[in-house]
């Protein structure tokens, strides 16, 4: 409870701060900006955190604590997977990038933030220390003080014409901000080693965690991956626009308690008692923080728009609507399956995540026709509520949770309020 209070707290310093950025980017910079950011990025920082992910997750899972030899293990196996997958994009880029259609400032953008993976490499093993103690005041000094050198820095360069390198040398220096203090707070016997013997159950778990880590990569880029080709740059930066709003109204929240509640739960995972009271308490209160402000957000969100982003931003709006329904559901989706994962069940998981991409995928695709850019949104909305069902069923398995108190309650009252509004 005290970690999951900090992170909240951390983002309530954040929360501000990250709207007004948002605000300010938004009308300094046109939806193309936002949309090369989103291409560029999607291929460098968000696959090597993709590849960080699954081993990382092996070392906060496990009951005891792990030998520096292992931390080093892991540390060279992430080197080479993120150093490979440099190499690729590099190497690959004067015939790949023209193939899918970008131009020379989504290339040059891309090859920039090649350099945030390196960089985050050796911060990673720190991390993973930091959150098997529960050290969360590290994080939350960390994040803060990573959000307030990215918005500032993005601000400034957007303000003097950077354009989409705004963003591209914002997260670099906060990549190099959030690596220092979190090696500094907790350092570890930097060396390339590759000791396998004896760690077969860690690479077995962060495998199937980086696979699930991996739908959701593909699961929740398809404005990139799909509406670039078909709709252009433009209805990428809206699709950006609308997710990252919705982001801001919900999922900042319940992700960064989700955070707490994977190592937090695995270290009480053979008890279910307390696995039960800990999932409750944390689905509960994250529901009656983020329902209502998610509610009444879509409510005024033509006003939002039209006082605080500028008109250039109305096409964007039936995507909002559609991505609000999906972070309802995502309340329920990202902490469902932390405590999955916390007890073990990273299997099931998978299984649930893949067939949660099929189907944003095939009702992308299937949308996307008929209602252009605005169907990607249309699919995440639509394929939330069946994964949600799913994933109440396989923890009844494990525990079963008072739902109308945690879920339904707070949802009714939100929706009345924002019908009322």
């Amino acid at each position: 409870m005290q970690g999951a209070s900090l992170m909240v707290l951390r983002t309530l310093v954040l929360y501000p701060v990250g709207f007004v950025g948002e605000v300010v980017l938004a009308r300094l910079l046109a939806p193309e900006d936002f949309g090369v950011y989103a291409l560029a990025s999607f291929f460098t920082v968000t696959l090597a955190a993709v590849l960080e992910v699954g081993l990382a997750a092996s070392l906060i899972q496990r009951p005891d604590e792990p030998r520096d030899e292992e931390y080093q293990t892991l540390f060279t196996l992430q080197i080479l997977g993120i150093t490979a997958l440099v190499v690729l994009i590099f190497i690959s880029s004067p015939w790949l990038f023209p193939w899918l259609g970008l131009d020379a400032n989504i290339r040059w953008t891309m090859l920039a933030l090649l350099l945030c993976p390196w960089i985050s490499s050796f911060g990673t093993m720190s991390c993973v220390k930091l959150e098997r103690e529960l050290r969360y005041v590290v994080f939350a000094r960390m994040d803060v003080l990573r959000g307030l050198n990215y918005m500032g820095s993005a601000v400034a360069l957007a303000f003097l014409g950077a354009r989409a390198w705004s963003f591209a040398v914002a997260i670099v220096l906060s990549t190099i901000v959030k690596t220092c203090i979190a090696f500094r707070q907790a350092p570890w016997p930097v060396r390339f080693r590759l000791k396998l013997a004896g760690m077969g159950p860690a690479l077995r778990f962060g495998f199937m965690f980086q696979l699930s880590t991996l739908t959701s990569l593909f699961r929740d880029h398809i404005g990139v991956v799909l509406g670039g080709p078909l709709f252009g740059v433009q209805s990428v930066g809206y699709l950006n626009w609308a997710k990252n709003t919705t982001y801001y109204t919900s999922q900042i929240f319940t992700q960064v308690v989700s955070r707490v509640a994977f190592p937090s739960i695995s270290r009480v995972q053979h008890d279910p008692a307390a696995v039960r009271q800990m999932a409750q308490t944390l689905l509960k209160y994250v529901n009656l923080f983020t329902f209502p402000v998610i509610a009444l957000f879509a409510a005024l969100i033509p006003e939002f728009v039209t006082v605080f982003y500028t008109n250039k931003w109305l096409p964007a709006l039936p995507a909002f609507y559609f991505y609000s329904v999906r972070m309802i559901g995502s309340n329920i989706t990202t902490l469902y399956v932390s405590v999955l994962n916390a007890v073990g069940r990273v299997r099931t998981t998978l299984q649930v995540l893949i067939w949660w991409t099929v189907a944003d995928w095939v009702l992308a695709l299937a949308l996307c026709p008929t209602f252009g850019f605005t169907g990607i949104a249309m699919a995440y909305g639509l394929s939330v509520i069946p994964i949600c069902v799913w994933l109440v069923v396989e923890l009844n398995r494990v525990t079963r949770l008072d739902l109308w108190r945690s879920l339904f309650q707070p949802l009714g009252f939100s929706l009345l309020a924002a019908a009322l509004v």
